[in-house]
């Protein structure tokens, strides 16, 4: 098969979208649910507050799966409790140690914070519960990367643990935190942490340095969500309200009035795709790593150009316990017809001042970026390997702001 047909066939296979800029939309994108003790509260996208019937004594973590499905850890029965969107409860785990927070991995696996253990449990969907992460110390919040790894926050230790697809438990930041509670990634990969103890929402970038990202405003933040347009959901205890805040920064109180809101998650709503990415392993000839993605205008906006960033990464997954990465992938960018629109090896010989500006630089130098404005369309992403190297890459692709 020719290139140019592998080409064509991808794009088609992938059938992905990165929406166009749309018009005005609502504050908050989806239902954000909110432990209150003892409490689980709703609240909508335009703010309205209602109560969720449980039998939940002291609602603590909770996670939302793709099927509209609330999973919510009880700390006084030391049990998690799963409940359906029209209102059917089941207790699917028991005899814990004051959970905590919960995660969900990409095979349904469901994750605990167990304090009382200082661990952190894994329940499969057949409900075998078995220790995945063991020696922490108040574990208090989790969140999977795009990779795949865990990541466990330490009230304790203040610090936070990265847990690799195998099992090895490493530290990914260890100074510059106070008492860090929740935790989430935002499109672009960067982790967030409501730092309590400093009354703060801190950025930690992919290598672990640590930032402010939210540095006055709040009051004892104990857990951070992002929604899909981009906003920072914080549950904010000192005031006793879920806080909004929109990417230029502005933080609009969305619910007042609770009770001790420590944990928060965004029930599955409204969804915008900000970045798709893939990752393969690239051999020579046609046998190299494909991404395709399609630019379309929202429905409320008109048809124009979107501005992203595709990067090939390689050298970096060795940070993720990634084996045989590619060592200098070369990344083209094509339009529909196959035709080359840009071609990149190292990131930092052209665009480099651009690239940086977006904040989602590559780690190594010898990994490859392209920014690049496109109209409406079908394109394709290739990834090679510099000198007919192989090896394990990533394709990603992100539409910037």
């Amino acid at each position: 098969m020719k290139i140019n047909n592998r080409i064509k066939a991808a794009a088609l296979l992938f059938s992905l979208v990165v929406a166009g800029a749309s018009a005005a939309v609502t504050p908050v994108a989806g239902d954000i649910y909110v432990s209150a003790p003892p409490l689980l509260v709703k609240i909508s996208a335009n703010g309205t507050q209602s109560i969720i019937p449980t039998t939940i004594v002291t609602p603590s973590g909770l996670v939302f799966d793709h099927a509209g499905n609330v999973y919510i850890a009880d700390s006084a029965t030391n049990s998690v409790v799963k409940i359906t969107p029209n209102g059917i409860q089941t207790t699917i785990a028991s005899g814990l140690a004051n959970p905590k927070d919960l995660a969900l991995d990409s095979s349904g696996n469901l994750y605990v914070a167990n304090s009382g253990t200082n661990s952190v449990l894994k329940i499969t969907r057949k409900g075998i519960k078995t220790t995945f992460a063991s020696g922490l110390n108040g574990p208090a919040g989790l969140a999977f990367d795009a990779l795949g790894n865990l990541f466990v926050s330490s009230k304790g230790s203040n610090a936070i643990f990265k847990i690799s697809l195998n099992g090895t438990k490493s530290t990914f930041v260890k100074a510059g935190l106070n008492a860090p509670g929740g935790i989430a990634f935002d499109a672009t990969g960067n982790l967030l942490v409501a730092d309590t103890g400093s009354d703060a929402i801190l950025k930690v970038d992919r290598d672990g340095n640590v930032s402010a990202e939210i540095s006055s405003g709040l009051n004892s933040p104990a857990d951070v969500s992002v929604d899909a347009l981009g906003h920072l959901i914080v549950a904010d205890i000192g005031s006793n309200s879920i806080l909004t805040i929109s990417p230029n920064g502005t933080i609009t109180p969305i619910a007042t009035g609770l009770t001790d809101p420590k944990f928060l998650a965004m029930a599955p709503g409204l969804h915008q795709l900000l970045n798709i990415s893939t990752r393969a392993f690239v051999e020579t000839g046609n046998h190299v790593l494909i991404g395709g993605f399609i630019i379309r205008g929202t429905p409320d906006a008109d048809l124009g150009e979107t501005t992203v960033l595709v990067r090939a990464i390689g050298p970096s997954l060795n940070s993720s316990d990634v084996p045989d990465p590619l060592l200098n992938p070369v990344l083209e960018l094509h339009d529909s017809s196959g035709a080359i629109i840009a071609t990149n090896d190292n990131w930092m010989e052209t665009q480099k001042r651009q690239i940086q500006q977006t904040g989602l630089a590559p780690s190594d130098h010898r990994e490859s970026a392209i920014k690049a404005t496109l109209p409406d369309g079908n394109y394709t992403a290739i990834v090679r390997g510099a000198n007919d190297t192989i090896g394990v890459a990533l394709v990603e692709v992100y539409k910037l702001r």
